[in-house]
């Protein structure tokens, strides 16, 4: 019964009960959804678990390939001086060795 005492016309009620219908099944797809994310969160969640610990797999790999590459580089390069001032001390009539 509404404040003062006053009676609800008929319309009144039926949008108070509409509007209590409305509410409750609102309230169930709140519940609905609230419980799929819930599933759905841990399936999410152990996927990107899975897809982080490849990432960190394939990273530490490229890393090392990288450092790898640039150790023969500069490898190389050291060869490549030391074989340079090897020729400049020492001269000869021989053809070089391939």
């Amino acid at each position: 019964m509404p404040p003062g005492g006053q009676q609800l016309t008929d319309r009144e009620a039926a949008l108070l009960t509409e509007h209590e219908l409305i509410r409750n099944e609102v309230k169930k797809m709140g519940q609905l959804i609230a419980e799929i994310n819930e599933d759905e969160l841990d399936a999410l969640t152990q996927s990107m678990r899975s897809v982080e610990q490849k990432l960190a797999l394939v990273y530490t790999v490229f890393r090392s390939s990288i450092y790898m590459h640039l150790s023969q580089q500069e490898s190389n390069n050291q060869s490549a001086d030391a074989a340079s001032m090897y020729s400049e001390q020492f001269q000869t009539n021989c053809p070089p060795f391939d």
